[in-house]
């Protein structure tokens, strides 16, 4: 049995020693001239598209002993060695590579040290993009435009993909040009101090991808409308008083200045009716050079007939120094515009009266909003 045993033993090492024979015969030929040494290869790699141009980032640690930073593209025709010099901790450098047709590549990047080891290669891609981008991009179309005393809004649909910004060039009252830029996220661009009646262009920035080098902007294209010849004033900061109301029905006094028309002031009906005439007074916070007037009753009612407007420097509804400046009867719709006659000097005074001094159902009356413009 001994003998036995010590036979299996002899056997199992003779062909241990043969095993390992034919292991290193495999990689003999790898190790001859001794172990190869490798540059620490990049800890990170980047290619930024841009115009016909990409940026190249490479972030390295631990690495002063390398000299070169060697970059190859179109399977290894074109090439770029980068002199370089780290420090031992994280260092990086990026470079513009120029001069790139439109297409996409795949870059090889390889470190090469002091001894001229040279690290395990890395692979990334990038773009590069020029006149096919440009000619495929679109301007954001405009949905709107509108003009207040204080400038013109331009209303836009839905940014398209890509869309960066937008930029509106536009004439300002004193006749100088300016430009505004929005993010593509808004949808209203507003132009401080917009010129009545004036044309403004405008254009779309794009990049191609989100860290792009370069902006691409398409041409400045004129708007087929004009700002309008007529604007709105601004009512915010505007305030109400009134003779009487019923708040709980549209909304009460500050319904006529919140740009709803589904909001009103109505007169107060709780507790018993409140007689005519009834009336409301604007705080316009200035005196207002005027065109016309737009006031609008209920939808769906025809109770608000007549319509009187005074402008005043007092706030006192009683006072006797009221300048009348237009007077008007509603027909069959909800609006009553009402023109200011140009030889009326609507500079007089910060307030304005609303007089509601009959009915269509006595003794009621409702004012939706209440709209100035001026030239």
């Amino acid at each position: 049995m001994k003998r036995i045993y010590s036979l299996l033993v002899f056997i199992a090492c003779t062909l241990l020693i043969t095993s390992c024979e034919d292991f290193m015969d495999v990689h003999k030929e790898y190790i001859e001239g001794g172990e190869i040494i490798y540059a620490p290869k990049p800890d990170s790699i980047a290619f930024i598209a841009g115009k016909e141009r990409i940026l190249f980032f490479c972030r390295t640690y631990n690495s002063p002993n390398v000299k070169s930073v060697n970059l190859y593209w179109n399977d290894g025709l074109d090439s770029l060695l980068i002199p370089v010099s780290f420090n031992s901790s994280y260092d990086s450098i990026e470079v513009v590579l120029d001069n790139m047709e439109e297409k996409s590549y795949t870059f090889t990047v390889q470190l090469v040290d002091n001894f001229d080891h040279r690290s395990l290669s890395v692979t990334d891609f990038g773009t590069s993009y020029g006149e096919n981008y440009q000619v495929s991009l679109m301007d954001r179309r405009i949905k709107d435009i509108s003009l207040t005393d204080k400038g013109g809004s331009v209303e836009w649909y839905s940014a398209a993909e890509g869309l960066l910004a937008n930029e509106v060039r536009y004439v300002k009252n004193d006749g100088t040009e300016s430009i505004i830029r929005m993010s593509s996220a808004e949808y209203t661009t507003f132009c401080p101090d917009a010129k009545a009646g004036e044309e403004f262009e405008f254009r779309s920035l794009f990049i191609p991808e989100e860290e792009s080098i370069d902006t691409f902007y398409t041409a400045w294209s004129k708007y087929d409308e004009a700002f309008p010849a007529e604007y709105k004033f601004d009512r915010s900061g505007w305030t109400v008083t009134v003779s009487d109301e019923t708040a709980s029905d549209g909304g009460g006094k500050d319904a006529i200045i919140d740009d709803k028309l589904d909001t009103w002031w109505h007169s107060n009906y709780t507790d018993g009716n409140t007689p005519l005439p009834h009336w409301a007074v604007i705080d316009m916070e200035s005196s207002k050079e005027m065109s016309k007037i737009e006031v609008y009753r209920r939808p769906g009612t025809t109770d608000t007939k007549s319509v009187e407007i005074y402008i005043g420097n007092s706030p006192d509804a009683n006072a006797t120094d009221w300048i009348q400046l237009v007077t008007g009867v509603f027909g069959d719709g909800d609006s009553l515009e009402l023109p200011v006659p140009a030889s009326i000097d609507t500079n007089r005074g910060r307030y304005m009266k609303i007089l509601l001094p009959d009915s269509n159902r006595e003794p009621f009356t409702n004012i939706a909003e209440v709209y100035i413009y001026g030239k």
